[in-house]
């Protein structure tokens, strides 16, 4: 189950986390046979705990485990709002483990990350030199902004049109390579934190 942050992030997360967690389940839990599908909560919100556990409350028996997403900076801002919520989590009558989903700066340095997934995804032989990749996405200061300057000069797309960035977003989750995306470090700290929710769930190591 995912607590997202907006509507953007329903194009990329659910489709691109299941993928990481079934090569996750391939790699560290070879027993575990079935993924399942990574559904958004629309309706929970992310700022506030209280409609988050009220819209969780409702989908009792439905989730082993529940991601709360939240883009990571300004730090001053996301830390206290993700600490509130685990707080809250932890004292809750819930004992699904919450395993936080925090992209430094926002989902579309994720989206940067992988360069032959863009290629691919923006039907092009290669993207522009110069174009941040790997760990160096999180330093961007406007992944948005960069995804929709490729939009238009890479791909001569209208990232204004409806459908278009939508529709990039959902390639990107199909295409993008999990070994990539885990040179980011806040990738790989959700990875880290994820094996750690299923052992304590009772997966065993293959």
């Amino acid at each position: 189950m995912l607590v997202r942050e907006g509507p953007s992030d329903d194009w990329f997360l659910p489709i691109f986390l299941r993928r990481a967690l079934e090569t996750m389940a391939l790699e560290s839990f070879p027993a575990c046979r079935e993924i399942q599908e990574v559904r958004s909560m629309v309706k929970a919100g992310n700022q506030h705990p209280e409609p988050v556990l009220a819209a969780l409350e409702g989908e009792r028996g439905a989730f082993d485990v529940v991601l709360y997403h939240h883009d990571g900076a300004p730090t001053a801002k996301s830390d206290p709002v993700i600490a509130r919520m685990r707080r809250t989590w932890d004292t809750s009558a819930f004992t699904e483990p919450l395993v936080a989903v925090v992209p430094m700066r926002e989902t579309e340095a994720w989206i940067l990350a992988d360069h032959v997934a863009l290629a691919r995804a923006l039907s092009v032989r290669r993207v522009r030199n110069g174009l941040v990749s790997g760990a160096a996405v999180e330093g961007c200061p406007d992944p948005k902004a960069v995804l929709e300057g490729l939009l238009k000069g890479e791909a001569g797309m209208n990232p204004a049109k409806p459908g278009v960035v939508r529709d990039f977003y959902i390639s990107m989750a199909e295409f993008a390579d999990v070994g990539v995306l885990r040179k980011v470090p806040a990738f790989q700290q959700w990875w880290n934190d994820m094996i750690k929710a299923l052992e304590g769930l009772g997966y065993q190591h293959g």
